[in-house]
């Protein structure tokens, strides 16, 4: 079909993949397959790619070559035993181990506080108590193992400069507070799946990952979304998704019939993170599109009254077929919503939208949920409200 506002030029483009986590990659995931139906450029013919925390993991893949397409049908569709994403429960025993050595001196130092007589205070014994906690609970060396397989099964050395398309991977270097991208120049030569790894340790979760000496964490740690380093490799257009925004409950249509902290600490902390999150990256896009004028930015994310999105813990990998339907719903209704705005802003860059009015409700290939068998239907829903009795699974 013939667009409404035709491509007159060939901009460079880049795609940025904030973090959220393993829900908030696989809504990237729907997104993406969305924009796949909506653009008649394909996702995998951009650019460049920006990769954050769990946008790294989403972002290797696509300039890999792996199509949104082919990532939704193993990760999301394919059968339910069969993981894409990495096993994320693997409990770093060996920093346990590691930290039991000093238990000794530790205990011996807070019993001096909680003693009478002692400088310190019970207080102080507890917190002193920290210190036989190690860098990280669990180990992220399975994000490591499972993208460089995907890699050699698709023929793609595990190298940034062997990827089809450009890739940046940030992570934080710890000791010095500095956000390192991984892929550009003087920073090839570590593995692709080894910088992803480091992009997506979380801290306090997973333990930091060691590269050349330095240890490295979650790059969501220092920014957001990183689209400022699209800019400053040229990019005019960036397609930013960003799955991580805070739960608006107000109004006649509050999603929840209470306030938030109604609903324990879990839910507190939930929505403290994605406001620090989603209020620090607004301010970044303010002043990138203040200071580039020239740059397009289109940030595509959920709706922040949607419920469904907010419930689910950033690491359940079970929701992944919900999830990655609500981020091809969300992209495909801000494309019908916005449609000619969106349509004169993809042509000065070369892309031409197709009519979102004709794009499928649900993804091909994806039975739509509305049309689950009776049987699948009344299961999630008793698995539903079993979750809503024993409080917020999160």
């Amino acid at each position: 079909m013939a667009p409404r506002w035709t491509a007159r030029r060939r901009s460079k483009v880049a795609l940025v993949c904030a973090g959220g986590g393993v829900t908030g990659a696989v809504w990237e995931i729907g997104a993406l397959r969305a924009l796949e139906e909506l653009l008649d450029r394909s996702v995998l013919d951009l650019d460049l790619y920006v990769g954050v925390s769990g946008g790294a993991f989403v972002s290797a893949l696509l300039a890999a070559g792996v199509s949104p397409r082919q990532i939704y049908d193993e990760a999301v569709a394919g059968h339910p035993r069969r993981r894409v994403f990495p096993p994320l429960v693997r409990l770093g025993l060996g920093d346990v181990l590691a930290r039991s050595r000093r238990a000794p001196a530790v205990l011996f130092r807070a019993l001096a506080d909680a003693l009478p007589g002692g400088e310190g205070s019970i207080s102080d014994a507890a917190l002193s108590l920290f210190e036989l906690l190690p860098a990280g609970l669990l180990d992220s060396s399975g994000v490591r193992e499972s993208l460089a397989e995907i890699l050699r099964r698709r023929g793609v050395a595990d190298d940034f400069a062997a990827l089809p398309r450009a890739l940046r991977v940030v992570a934080v270097d710890l000791d010095r507070g500095e956000a390192v991208a991984f892929g550009e120049k003087g920073r090839r030569g570590v593995p692709v799946s080894r910088a992803v790894q480091a992009s997506t340790a979380l801290p306090g979760l997973y333990r930091p990952v060691r590269i050349r000496g330095r240890d490295y964490v979650d790059g969501g740690v220092k920014k957001t979304a990183h689209v400022n380093l699209a800019i400053h490799e040229g990019a005019r257009l960036v397609l930013c998704i960003n799955p991580m925004v805070p739960l608006r409950n107000e109004g006649a249509r509050r999603p929840l019939p209470g306030p938030l902290s109604g609903r324990g600490v879990a839910y507190v902390l939930d929505q403290a993170l994605r406001i620090m999150l989603y209020g620090r990256m607004q301010y970044g896009l303010e002043r990138y599109r203040a200071e580039h004028p020239e740059v397009d930015i289109l940030v595509l994310q959920p709706e922040p009254a949607d419920l469904r999105m907010f419930r689910y813990n950033i690491l359940r990998y079970g929701a992944r077929r919900v999830v990655a339907e609500l981020g091809y719903r969300a992209t495909l209704q801000a494309f019908r919503r916005r449609r000619q705005a969106y349509a004169r802003l993809l042509a000065r860059h070369g892309i031409a939208l197709r009519d979102p009015r004709r794009v499928p409700d649900s993804p091909a290939g994806l039975e739509p949920l509305a049309v689950r068998s009776p049987v699948a239907r009344a299961l999630e829903a008793s698995l539903q409200r079993l979750e809503s009795a024993l409080g917020p699974r999160r």
